[in-house]
């Protein structure tokens, strides 16, 4: 996610038509305490339109985003799988309160039937193989390790070293929670590295492609995309407990 300023231009491009209903629903409840959907956003709502007969056949139950924003990719997540006939249960989560209640008016807006909304940080999960789809759009930009702390708008941008402290915690975290045969999306950008990302995930026992690679306005974007092909050692799964305070905060 691009760092939110004042300086920031708009969208180098427009976000695919088929979600441009969602986009908009999404822009009209993010103020300005919530990341508004953007270049990055858009690229990954291609990606997975995309991939909607790989997405098809994996027949998923579960889904869930990682840091979901303004809840436009879970939105457009839901709506590729309802239109290939596999409607499927989507999971938010976020640790901003504001994005948490964002998403929900999105998702009670598009009334899904099945949704819930979670405020969490993004590495805390249960550590059961049980997630068919994970999509993350992280903070990936390089910053000052203070820029990460609280729960405002900042920490859907503010990556610290290299952009890659919330990535790498990410990774084998989601390499656990995957079920067999699950898909993850992640959000990069170059200065992130993402060819070393890609060979983390390989060390994990997931597939790596990159599915997408493009100039967008000032970031170069990619889309890498990982799959499950095996069960994980429980060794990879992380301690982490959750913190306390840390809810659901709407269910559907």
């Amino acid at each position: 996610m691009a760092e939110n300023s004042d300086e920031d231009p708009e969208p180098a491009c427009p976000p695919p038509a088929w979600a441009a209903e969602i986009v908009d629903a999404a822009r009209a409840r993010t103020g300005q305490d919530v990341y508004p959907p953007s270049d990055d956003t858009f690229l990954l709502l291609e990606v997975l339109q995309a991939d909607a007969q790989k997405l098809r056949a994996l027949k998923p139950t579960v889904c869930v985003e990682l840091g979901c924003g303004s809840g436009a990719v879970s939105v457009g997540l839901w709506d590729v799988l309802t239109r290939e006939g596999c409607p499927s249960f989507m999971l938010a989560i976020d640790k901003n309160p504001a994005a948490v209640m964002c998403t929900a008016e999105l998702f009670q807006h598009f009334k899904l039937p099945l949704a819930g909304v979670v405020r969490a940080s993004m590495t805390q999960r249960l550590c059961h193989a049980e997630v068919d789809v994970v999509i993350c759009n992280p903070p990936y930009v390089p910053t000052e390790e203070d820029e990460m702390q609280g729960f405002g708008i900042s920490v859907s941008w503010a990556g610290g070293k290299r952009g890659r402290e919330v990535i790498d915690k990410l990774m084998p975290t989601v390499a656990m929670t995957l079920a067999p045969g699950g898909l993850f999306y992640l959000v990069c950008i170059t200065e992130n590295d993402p060819v070393e990302i890609l060979a983390i995930g390989q060390s994990l026992g997931l597939s790596a492609q990159t599915a997408r690679r493009e100039q967008r306005g000032m970031e170069e974007l990619w889309i890498l995309r990982f799959q499950r092909e095996q069960t994980l050692p429980p060794t990879l799964c992380s301690e982490e407990k959750a913190a306390p305070g840390n809810k659901v905060q709407h269910r559907f």
